[in-house]
């Protein structure tokens, strides 16, 4: 970049953050504004990464001289507090690069086909689908009502000779009990793999989800705590899976790893090999997954904020479990959990056998301008895909009732007081009808 482009650059991010600020804060008119399930978490400073890497012509994983992928790596890492971060184009992603890490044959114990990994039967659809893609056998088990995690006396009831893995997942924000699912996993040599792709922030005993088990999984989709646009990331503190998981994130070939140098040293003194151009040296099976520096500026800008979107979300969750206590022979409510969740909604799940189903409240909310939607896939084992493939349940109890009654509206840093107070109103105004 010339003196005359560095000015120019300068003042297009000048114009870019007069834009932002002119723009201003929306004002809330009840029952006009809607309440929406999520909002844009970005403002100018990540539009001016993505100015940046634009016009430097910066945005491929590949040719980058500032490689803002590595830097948000590495600041994500940090933040989450393992020794590696490898991001990729999703969350979804993520759970699949996991998944065939795990099953690489390079990697001692893998999972093999016809293995079964346990995960819960309430979760979203691509966490099971990475399990069907390498020949494993889902082994799907119920949660918990008070929070939507896996129940860990049906995972320890759900072990066979067959399981090589636990996949928990922190569903909506809320830490799963990693004590005991560790325990069950050292006890019969198990992998972990924990999806934390809604639970940005979350911690257990004071470590933070995704540093916990063997692998975590993140998502950076415009929905979640930080966004990258699209994009993910899998965490683990196992230099091995690490290097792998670089190598496969990546078409197979080598350039992307920390140890490159030492791996062309080892392949050139291969006879086999050493004719072979480094460059497009392919060491292993790949996908194409990368992320671009696009998506690499907006992770940089985004972890700085992430303790006051945390800050907002806990605020607004405990206003409403507060102010909704009174429904409790109406609702499940969320757990009173003050530390560790990192709301990424908030929850209601209507108990069966009420004066009103769940289509009334959700259609009247949605006439009062608040979006909601249903709690993830539901009970998966319900849904029409795994009809083609094969997988094991256990008691769907729990699963059933949230799938048939439960729902949430948006919990979200674009979420303050006036909002708070607007749904909680609806929600009094809605069970007045039935009182």
């Amino acid at each position: 970049m010339n003196k005359k482009q560095a000015e120019l650059l300068s003042q297009i991010q000048g114009l870019v953050r007069t834009y932002f600020e002119a723009n201003g804060e929306e004002e809330f008119m009840p029952g006009k504004t809607p309440v929406r399930l999520m909002t844009p978490s970005y403002s100018w400073q990540e539009v001016n990464q993505a100015v940046q890497s634009l016009l430097t012509t910066q945005i491929t994983l590949n040719q980058s001289d500032g490689n803002k992928v590595e830097q948000f790596e590495q600041a994500w890492s940090e933040y989450v507090g393992t020794r590696h971060g490898v991001m990729v184009n999703s969350g979804s992603s993520a759970n699949l690069l996991a998944l065939f890490a795990l099953a690489n044959p390079t990697i001692p114990n893998r999972i093999k086909p016809g293995d079964e990994v346990i995960t819960p039967v309430v979760t979203w659809h691509t966490t099971v689908s990475p399990i069907l893609c390498i020949g494993a056998v889902p082994v799907l088990v119920d949660v918990r009502m008070e929070d939507f995690t896996i129940d860990v006396d049906a995972i320890e009831a759900a072990v066979t000779p067959k399981t090589r893995a636990i996949m928990p997942v922190h569903l909506l924000g809320n830490p799963c009990a990693m004590d005991r699912i560790m325990e069950i996993a050292k006890n019969h040599n198990l992998y972990v793999i924990e999806d934390v792709c809604e639970a940005h922030g979350s911690e257990y005993e004071g470590r933070r989800c995704g540093s916990i088990g063997d692998i975590g999984t993140f998502s950076f989709f415009f929905s979640h705590h930080i966004t990258t646009m699209e994009g993910g990331m899998v965490m683990t503190s196992n230099e091995e899976i690490s290097e792998l998981l670089r190598i496969m994130r990546s078409q197979g070939v080598i350039r992307n790893t920390k140890g490159r140098e030492a791996l062309e040293d080892y392949y050139r003194s291969q006879p086999e090999y050493a004719d072979i151009d480094e460059r497009y040296l392919f060491a292993n099976i790949g996908f194409n997954l990368r992320p671009t520096e696009l998506n690499g500026g907006f992770g940089i800008e985004q972890v700085k904020k992430i303790d006051s979107v945390l800050e907002r979300r806990r605020e607004n969750g405990s206003f409403w479990v507060k102010r909704l206590r009174r429904y409790e022979d109406l609702f499940h409510l969320p757990a009173d959990q003050e530390t560790g969740r990192a709301w990424f909604c908030f929850p209601l799940v209507i108990k069966p056998g009420g004066p009103f189903s769940r289509r009334e409240l959700t259609d009247y909310l949605n006439e009062c301008g608040v979006e909601t939607r249903p709690i993830m896939a539901g009970n998966v084992s319900a849904q029409p895909a795994l009809k083609h493939f094969p997988y094991r349940v256990t008691s769907v109890n729990n699963a059933e009732v949230i799938h048939k009654y439960g729902f949430f509206w948006g919990n979200h840093q674009g979420l303050g007081p006036q909002h708070r107070e607007y749904v909680a109103d609806c929600v009094d105004k809605f069970v007045a009808r039935y009182r």
